[in-house]
């Protein structure tokens, strides 16, 4: 299995200065990707074939340009149907997923959500959940697809964090602190930054993201909120889940937020693509076929 989400990109150059007379310029390395959430593979073979279709339109050089395809959370409806059912494709959701997902003949990156770490479909997905559960599931995402709870990843010189939010449920909050260290110590670098996670959080403007529980706070998450007002111009684009919308804002007037509507649910196929040209520009484009 291609473990792309595990394998970093090293880009030849990221800034090249060009030296014109009383001015330096400078220019970035082209970037594009698609960002999808909220697959929600289940037992709902209409989901598996939304999938199939999108990977298909991959391979056939529909997307020929794009360099990476991004997951923000929700890639199942939970980890298994039932826990107790076996490993067969007909219960284990995840091991469908990553049948799938190996035949993208492109990189991808895949962020964890709330119902990724449902054990089964008995399992509410907004409530508490334990350490124990959370320690659980995140040894069985290891274990079947080979996916880190959170890690990041360089791709044309622009550094891909992908964070958790759900790592800090045991806490009654988001984040958890080990993780706000090593996201802090990931930021040091100075280099420019996408950030992929699921639960959408409180930006500049009233948004009806998801529902208020749960969003992400400055009170209960100071480091977090932290963390992105000190790299603020470092940031390109956030880009979340979960609330199945197409919502844009933006935190600290600088960094543009995008809520991506469910890839598993409706009609199309809801995606993102996202453009940044030589000079550091980023586009942003909302498709649904």
């Amino acid at each position: 299995m291609k473990n792309y989400f595990k394998k970093t990109f090293s880009a030849l150059v990221l800034i090249i200065f060009l030296i014109i007379p009383g001015k330096t310029v400078a220019q970035y390395v082209p970037l594009k990707f698609i960002v999808i959430s909220d697959i929600h593979i289940s037992s709902d073979q209409s989901k598996d074939d939304r999938l199939k279709t999108f990977i298909n339109d991959f391979n056939q050089g529909k997307f020929s340009d794009i360099d990476l395809l991004a997951i923000t959370g929700d890639n199942v409806s939970s980890y298994y149907s039932d826990k107790n059912g076996g490993d067969g494709f007909d219960n284990n959701r995840t091991l469908k997923l990553m049948s799938m997902l190996k035949e993208l003949k492109k990189p991808y990156l895949i962020a964890l959500g709330n119902n990724d770490y449902k054990i089964d479909r008995n399992k509410d997905s907004d409530a508490p959940f334990t350490i124990d559960e959370i320690n659980e599931i995140e040894k069985l995402w290891k274990d079947h697809a080979g996916l880190e709870p959170y890690y990041s990843m360089e791709i044309n010189g622009y550094k891909m964090i992908v964070l958790n939010s759900m790592r800090g449920m045991y806490l009654n909050r988001r984040f958890d602190p080990d993780q706000m260290n090593w996201f802090a110590d990931q930021m040091k670098d100075n280099l420019p930054v996408f950030l992929f996670l699921h639960h959408p959080f409180q930006s500049d403007n009233f948004k009806i993201w998801a529902k208020p529980k749960d969003l992400a706070k400055p009170e209960s998450e100071e480091k977090y909120f932290a963390i992105l007002s000190k790299y603020k111009s470092n940031i390109k684009g956030i880009f979340v889940g979960h609330g199945h919308m197409w919502i844009f804002d933006t935190l600290f007037n600088t960094i543009p937020i995008y809520e991506t509507a469910s890839f598993g649910e409706g009609s199309g196929l809801n995606y993102y693509r996202v453009s940044v040209d030589e000079s550091g520009k980023v586009s942003v484009e909302k498709n649904s076929k």
